[in-house]
C-alpha cells in the first residue's frame, strides 16, 4: 500500500502563446502538483491513484461515506465535486483510523452500520 497522503500542493501557472499574423494570443492555465511520500503527481493522476488504491483494498464504500460525511458536516463544502475531492484527501490520510479526528466516533459508527447492512443482505 502506497502512502498517498497529501503533504502539500504546488500550483504553477503556464503561459501559452498562439502566434498569428495579426496579434499573438496569450492564455494561462493553472496546474496543481500533489506531493506525497511516494512522489509527486499531477492532481488528476493523484486522484486516480487514490481511487485505484481504494478499489484494490475494497474500500470504495469508505470513500463514498467520507464524501457523504464531507457534504453533511463541513460547511465550506457545497458541491458533490468538492466533497469527493476532499473525501479523497481524507481517504489518503486514512483519517477514519485516527482516534484524534473530531469525527471519529460519528463516522465509525456510520461505517459499522453500513457493514452490518451489507452482511445482512448477503444472508
Amino acid at each position: 500500500m502506497k502512502n498517498l497522503r497529501c503533504k502539500y500542493r504546488i500550483g504553477r501557472s503556464k503561459r501559452h502563446v498562439e502566434i498569428s499574423s495579426s496579434k499573438d494570443k496569450i492564455t494561462y492555465t493553472y496546474e496543481t502538483t500533489v506531493v506525497t511520500e511516494c512522489g509527486e503527481f499531477k492532481e488528476k493522476e493523484w486522484e486516480k491513484e487514490v481511487e485505484k488504491q481504494a478499489k484494490d483494498l475494497l474500500e470504495l464504500d469508505i470513500l463514498e461515506l467520507l464524501k457523504h460525511y464531507s457534504l453533511k458536516e463541513l460547511s465550506w463544502i457545497n458541491t458533490d465535486e468538492e466533497a469527493y475531492k476532499y473525501a479523497l484527501e481524507l481517504y489518503a490520510a486514512r483519517i477514519w483510523e485516527t482516534t484524534q479526528w473530531i469525527g471519529y466516533k460519528e463516522f465509525n459508527s456510520s461505517l459499522n452500520k453500513s457493514e452490518i447492512i451489507e452482511q445482512i443482505s448477503l444472508i
